[in-house]
């Protein structure tokens, strides 16, 4: 019998071996030791598998992960349950790699080693130590709802719980291996994946190699419609997101908000391109912009090439100029620039203004990645009805003819409203390398909820 305990169910999968998800404030990205562990964890999987942990962009189903303090509960459910956000808790006795890694193991599809409909042949059960009500956590599940592909029972999987998961009193045994001599140990002091763990997810999302899948990364699209796409403020919240109605929206900065500070407009870690991936090394950004004001002031363009998509701080210093453009308009302008997209990168648009303005706005659009070239082709064109940003003072509108400069690809009509709604973007403090303190507690048991960890 092909005795099974990933889950069976392909519609369950993540698409291209990509798991998508965002973190909560409560978490503490970039600077937490938490923040840390969760990247390190994310991490062992891209160096073992083809699995990539990919930040938020806009997606419909993602993973939301998030830290209850006042809690010891870990839980996640099991899979991509296709109804949006799904929620990934790890709460105060959770902050330990290999528990990370346990609960990024439900997240991929993978239920409970002791779960396994021949578990019996492999482990004890002792139910009378276990805490009254979590009995379930120990049942065994059927054969036609879950798959190992042919792999044996695997005392050291990181998906196995140690002999005193859920003991009543913490002394009395749960569980205990039939073989002798095998002692199982908590999942708090596991190093990671074990080798069938490895062969089990690369068989689960049929991997090449470590690699990941042709296909991932895709090209990213962000209208500021319905939301930001992950870009954040780095350093002093300057950036805003102003919605016009349900179908439009736009970000931008003003003088009058920013004075002379500096802004940065940070998008997430984006994954570089694999070797085999025929569409390299080069790759394109392409976007709206407007430049509005009676004084000097600059937009930038600049991208920061990282050792990993979870690397959590760069230098700003070692940040490569893409791009720039100083004249002030009152348009809005299209543009596209060629990057290299074969390395983990950051992508950063800083703002300025001169100390002689009195009014500026710097607005942004329709900002997309492209994991293939730019088109060569570069025409001007003309639309007759476009409004410019309206003034953070005046709140006024500016009927002008719009001028893009394109390079390929026929554009719309921006059409901003006198009368947005405005909200101040969260900032990152990615140009901080600072770390919080903050006690990380040993695990005891966990709380179930969803896969009853």
């Amino acid at each position: 019998m092909d005795f099974k305990n990933a889950v069976a169910d392909q519609e369950l999968l993540w698409p291209y071996g990509t798991v998508v998800y965002r973190t909560e404030d409560d978490v503490g990205c970039p600077q937490s030791p938490q923040c840390q562990i969760l990247m390190k964890a994310m991490d062992h999987y891209h160096q073992h598998s083809c699995i990539r942990f990919k930040e938020w962009t806009g997606e419909q189903n993602y993973v939301n992960i998030f830290f209850n303090p006042d809690s010891g509960a870990c839980w996640s459910a099991v899979g991509r349950t296709k109804n949006g956000e799904q929620r990934l808790s790890l709460g105060q006795h959770c902050w330990y790699l290999g528990i990370v890694i346990h609960e990024l193991g439900h997240v991929i599809g993978f239920w409970h080693e002791m779960n396994r409909p021949d578990r019996d042949s492999w482990i004890y059960v002792y139910w009378n130590n276990i805490i009254s009500g979590f009995e379930s956590a120990f049942a065994t599940h059927d054969s036609s709802t879950v798959n190992t592909l042919a792999e044996n029972f695997d005392y050291r999987s990181i998906m196995m719980y140690d002999e005193y998961a859920f003991s009543k009193d913490g002394v009395s045994p749960t569980l205990q291996a039939k073989k002798p001599g095998v002692v199982i140990g908590p999942i708090w002091k596991k190093p990671g994946l074990s080798s069938s763990d490895i062969r089990r997810i690369h068989k689960l999302y049929k991997c090449e190699d470590n690699s990941p899948k042709v296909g991932f990364p895709y090209n990213e699209v962000c209208n500021f419609n319905v939301d930001t796409c992950g870009f954040k403020n780095g350093g002093s919240a300057v950036w805003n997101w102003r919605t016009v109605n349900s179908s439009d929206g736009y970000v931008y900065t003003s003088f009058e908000k920013a004075g002379i500070t500096p802004g940065y407009f940070m998008s997430v870690n984006f994954h570089g391109m694999s070797e085999r991936d025929r569409r390299g090394p080069m790759g394109c950004v392409r976007f709206w912009y407007m430049l509005q004001g009676d004084c000097k002031l600059h937009l930038r363009l600049s991208q920061a090439y990282l050792s990993s998509p979870t690397q959590l701080f760069y230098d700003p210093e070692t940040m490569y100029e893409l791009w720039e453009d100083s004249n002030v308009t009152g348009q809005w302008t299209h543009v596209e620039v060629t990057i290299y997209v074969t390395r983990a990168f950051k992508l950063s648009f800083q703002s300025g203004f001169s100390q002689t303005c009195t009014y500026g706005n710097i607005a942004l659009d329709d900002i997309e990645l492209y994991y293939t070239p730019c088109e060569t082709a570069s025409t001007t064109q003309y639309h007759p009805h476009a409004t410019s940003v309206s003034n953070a003072t005046k709140m006024s509108e500016e009927t002008t003819s719009l001028c893009v400069t394109v390079t390929s690809v026929p554009t719309t009509t921006k059409l901003p409203s006198p009368f947005p709604i405005s909200q101040t973007l969260t900032s990152s403090d990615a140009l901080k390398p600072h770390l919080q303190n903050s006690t990380i507690f040993p695990v005891d048991f966990m709380k179930p909820s969803y896969t009853k960890n």
